[in-house]
């Protein structure tokens, strides 16, 4: 079932440090502005994460807020209140409990980790407090807590096992807009979050795409700023 996203390797590493969408130019002149910010702050991600990130939060048309899973220190979040705010829309809300992410504790040997200070020191530095809202608990109890407001942009990423990333897409996925989109992140690093991913297919929009490691579906066309941006050889 899943033939159509092939798993990382070493060819995928190297081409993703070699930054191809800077070489060809593909990365936003506005983009590059919210680097500065966005290279201090600590995280997993790639640059051309973070570029795909903010092409999403900005190009994705239609009303709906965007909505990310796991916060961690925030570096994620910029990049998608930078996209949001240079297109206009809604604001960023983001979710975590603040306790640890998996990597995190899984590299350090510890169960817990607190990153809520580091988050909201590195939003307000950032210059982007006021268009993201924050919350600290689990998705499964802000979801229980949604207004119904409708999302524009889910990204999911979350702790990386399998019913967390089940309940996620169970939760929040009926509240994304017709022309909203869909991203999970390790869907490639993590064999239970791609079974997720996999057995929630009926739930998700029918457009999927590989996006680096991460899973990308979608009702309708892409934007195409991020439809160019995926034919780079990375992740």
């Amino acid at each position: 079932m899943r033939s159509w996203f092939p798993a990382g390797s070493r060819r995928c590493a190297f081409n993703t440090r070699l930054q191809w969408q800077r070489r060809l130019g593909w990365e936003p002149r506005e983009f590059r502005r919210a680097w500065d910010a966005l290279k201090t702050i600590e995280g997993w991600r790639y640059r051309q994460d973070l570029v795909l990130l903010y092409l999403l939060a900005r190009d994705l048309s239609g009303p709906g807020v965007t909505l990310e899973i796991g916060s961690y220190k925030g570096l994620g979040t910029a990049a998608l209140a930078f996209g949001a705010r240079d297109g206009g829309h809604e604001k960023v809300h983001t979710v975590d409990p603040h306790t640890g992410d998996r990597q995190a504790l899984e590299t350090a040997g510890v169960e817990r980790l607190p990153s809520q200070e580091d988050f909201h020191r590195n939003i307000a530095a950032a210059g982007i407090a006021d268009i993201v809202v924050a919350y600290t608990m689990t998705s499964d109890e802000l979801a229980a807590r949604w207004m119904g407001t409708t999302i524009r942009f889910l990204f999911v990423d979350g702790w990386h096992s399998y019913d967390a990333v089940r309940s996620d897409l169970r939760n929040w996925v009926p509240l994304v807009t017709a022309c909203g989109g869909v991203l999970v992140d390790d869907y490639a690093n993590y064999p239970e979050v791609a079974q997720a991913v996999d057995d929630s297919g009926d739930a998700l929009p029918p457009r999927r795409v590989r996006a680096g490691r991460m899973h990308l579906s979608s009702s309708g066309p892409l934007p195409p700023a991020v439809q160019r941006f995926l034919r780079l050889p990375w992740g």
